[in-house]
């Protein structure tokens, strides 16, 4: 029950129960920023994530990165509003749960948890190794786990450091991307008409890229922007208000969205041959030999591998916040929840949370197939947007006088736009991703009604923001 206080006039006046302001409050917008576009990674966008694309739609990724864009410009404007509202840890399922019901915002909460907290970093630091081989061949899976337990120490340590360090080593992520970048651009060998004409490449030569493919691209760009929402995952350690959080979404999106569009349009008009460049396992390792030879590859691809590395360790205290904030909520059995939501007392980090994120990378990468398990986050981020999307449409409608820092312009244009682009992504993937995501679903709202709902005296109660300063 809340407690009771007076307004003045003799009467009682009830005040909102409140989370407890235990997290450190020491960042500024820029410090927020840092951390969402590291958690980006916009080198792992480039790198990693790039030449899946590029196999898939040929030329045609520069338009799948473009849709992806637009789409998160549509969600950004959700994340926007929704995040000055409610400006808590949680972030996705702490907004989907107030504004569409609790069994929504489990679900909402599986996905951006378990589901991407537990695979997102390990199919990152998988990628470390591919650029390090350049040097001495390595096991991509121990590479992968000793970066993960890493970036956890990091972490724990406190969220200010981890955004100075993740800051400095994202100025150097960037300027290798930018230099990449020139080097396309001042190497240009195809005309801008032909690298835009949509085509993929084959035995049977050069084909017009079907609609149907460019789409099931766009879920695989949208995991190269994912990340930009995650200044809500720092709300309660962020200064300035609301409109800081909204702020910090729109920033961290136009950064991805320039430094994804950008350099792969910039490689495509560089490289030699369209058709191997495109189709190449690694195709900017090639690019590069082709440029500068072995040893400028090499010098390069060191640079993209720390990349990578500050990639990983942004997204541990990104994830963080998530089973943080869960445990926090009573939302798992109470002995496992009190502990995730445990704060360091020096460092006033959740450092339980966070060690359960650097384990369960760690015992994923070392078990599991984690790249074949890959393609299926396309396709939950697809479902999770939808969430978020109907969340800034319900929103409105249920709470017409909840206090909005930020309001998107146009509503409910974004959100509509960006729920109808998410349906036509999903229709395309591939049936075991959809069965896959059904199967989380299923399985999400099983636990809720087995388990939490009968509970929801004691578990999962929301209660309302610290208040800022």
């Amino acid at each position: 029950m809340p407690d009771r206080i007076s307004d003045g006039t003799g009467s009682d006046v009830a005040e909102p129960a409140r989370y407890d302001q235990e997290l450190s409050r020491s960042l500024g917008l820029w410090g927020n920023v840092a951390l969402c576009v590291a958690a980006i990674t916009p080198a792992v966008g480039v790198f990693a994530i790039a030449p899946i694309l590029l196999n898939m739609a040929g030329t045609g990724a520069v338009w799948a990165l473009v849709i992806a864009g637009l789409l998160g410009l549509s969600m950004a404007a959700c994340y926007g509003e929704l995040g000055s509202a409610y400006p808590i840890a949680g972030g996705d399922y702490s907004v989907v749960m107030r504004t569409l019901g609790k069994s929504a915002g489990f679900v909402s909460l599986v996905f951006t948890g378990p589901v991407c907290a537990f695979l997102i970093p390990a199919v990152v630091a998988l990628t470390i190794a591919t650029y390090l081989n350049v040097i001495v061949p390595l096991d991509a899976r121990w590479v992968g786990a000793v970066v993960i337990a890493i970036g956890t120490v990091i972490a724990i340590l406190g969220v200010r450091l981890s955004a100075r360090l993740v800051g400095l080593l994202l100025a150097v992520e960037l300027l290798v991307v930018v230099f990449v970048t020139i080097l396309g651009f001042a190497q240009t060998q195809h005309s801008l008409t032909e690298v835009l004409t949509p085509t993929v490449f084959g035995s049977d030569g050069p084909q017009a890229l079907a609609v149907g493919t460019l789409l099931a691209a766009v879920a695989v760009a949208a995991f190269t922007y994912n990340g930009f929402q995650g200044a809500l995952l720092f709300s309660e350690e962020t200064a300035g208000g609301g409109r800081n959080i909204a702020r910090s979404v729109f920033i961290s999106l136009g950064v991805a969205v320039s430094f994804g569009v950008i350099p792969v349009l910039g490689g495509l008009l560089g490289a030699r041959s369209l058709s191997e460049f495109t189709t190449s396992a690694t195709p900017w390792q090639q690019f590069l030999t082709e440029t500068g030879g072995e040893a400028f590859n090499t010098v390069v691809s060191l640079g993209i591998a720390l990349a990578v590395v500050n990639g990983v360790m942004a997204l541990t205290p990104y994830f963080a916040r998530v089973i943080y904030s869960s445990g926090r909520d009573m939302v798992w059995p109470a002995p496992v929840s009190k502990a995730l939501a445990k704060v360091h007392p020096r460092f006033e980090t959740p450092w339980v949370a966070t060690l359960v994120i650097g384990a369960a990378g760690i015992i994923l990468i070392l078990t599991m197939d984690v790249e074949a398990m890959a393609t299926v986050i396309g396709t939950v981020i697809a479902l999770e947007m939808i969430l978020v999307a109907l969340s800034a449409i319900v929103s409105r409608v249920r709470f017409p006088d909840l206090v909005r820092p930020y309001r998107m312009p146009l509503w409910p244009a974004a959100p509509l736009a960006a729920i109808a682009l998410c349906l036509v992504v999903l229709f395309e993937q591939t049936r075991q991703d959809q069965i896959t995501a059904i199967v989380i679903v299923a399985t999400s709202l099983a636990y809720y009604v087995c388990y939490v709902r009968p509970r929801s005296s004691t578990h999962m109660k929301m209660l309302d923001p610290a208040e800022s300063d």
